[in-house]
């Protein structure tokens, strides 16, 4: 498989924790570690994060390989 380079790492951890089973929080979860996330570029050695929590990990996924800009000159291709 010629052609092919990896550019780009996102590791995504996802926690550790239990549901709750019963009262008023029932079906939430409670970390005992929370999520988190973080996004290496390969080509211009940035990394980005790491960012902890459910949410903001939720979003982060969601938005950061669009969201990264690479400076790298090598990221440009010629034809």
């Amino acid at each position: 498989m010629s052609g092919l380079w990896l550019d780009s790492a996102l590791t995504v951890d996802l926690g550790e924790g239990f549901e709750i089973k019963h009262g008023d929080r029932a079906g939430q979860i409670k970390y005992t570690r929370q999520p988190r996330a973080k996004y290496e570029c390969l080509r211009c050695n940035s990394l980005e994060g790491p960012v902890t929590g459910p949410d903001k990990v939720r979003k982060f996924v969601a938005r950061i390989r669009t969201a990264h800009i690479c400076n790298s000159p090598a990221r440009q291709r010629t034809s």
